[in-house]
């Protein structure tokens, strides 16, 4: 059986921990880091779908552009916001990172999670289902009005069972997606 490996964080979901410090030693302001290929769809300070969607394929195309099969992006069960993909490295590892990094400062590390974070999440009702019925067999009392990642966690007051249990369902109810997907609480 195929083990499921979700990524607990986005890849520098938390850029404002990696930001330059401004000269209070405090992060200067997101116009000041400099992501010229992401300011197209951030300069307003909100991210639509359809700019969320042309980031994601600028993305994907430089992954492909710099050598690497990558699939089609599909909506995320976990959230139905987040757009997951696989690619496939090859080669030599640091040169695979070292492209993917540049690709996703270029076009999307800013504009996803800005987007994510301002829509309401909702996890698709099979996995909804796993997930709850996971956290009940570990003696978690949920209220049945979990709808998401932070209403589990919430509930089971315990974010690392959620991911625990989400990890544990995933292949098993998504066996076609891809094994590695964001989680935003």
């Amino acid at each position: 059986m195929r083990r499921a490996t979700l990524v607990v964080a986005v890849i520098l979901a938390t850029v404002s921990g990696c930001a330059q410090a401004g000269p209070g030693g405090g992060r200067e302001s997101s116009d000041d880091i400099p992501l010229p290929g992401q300011q197209w769809a951030l300069g307003d300070g909100k991210v639509t779908e359809a700019e969320y969607r042309t980031a994601m394929d600028r993305f994907v195309s430089c992954v492909r552009g710099a050598g690497y099969p990558v699939t089609d992006p599909v909506r995320s069960p976990a959230d139905n916001l987040t757009l997951i993909y696989t690619i496939t490295p090859s080669g030599d590892p640091d040169t695979y990172n070292s492209a993917v990094q540049s690709c996703n400062l270029s076009h999307l590390s800013l504009v996803e999670p800005t987007f994510v974070a301002a829509q309401p999440q909702v996890m698709d009702e099979p996995l909804r289902t796993a997930v709850g019925n996971c956290l009940r067999q570990q003696g978690a009392e949920l209220t049945a009005g979990e709808r998401n990642l932070a209403d589990f966690a919430r509930s089971a007051k315990d974010e690392a069972r959620v991911v625990d249990c989400v990890t544990g369902q995933w292949a098993r109810v998504y066996p076609r997606l891809p094994a590695e997907v964001p989680l935003r609480f």
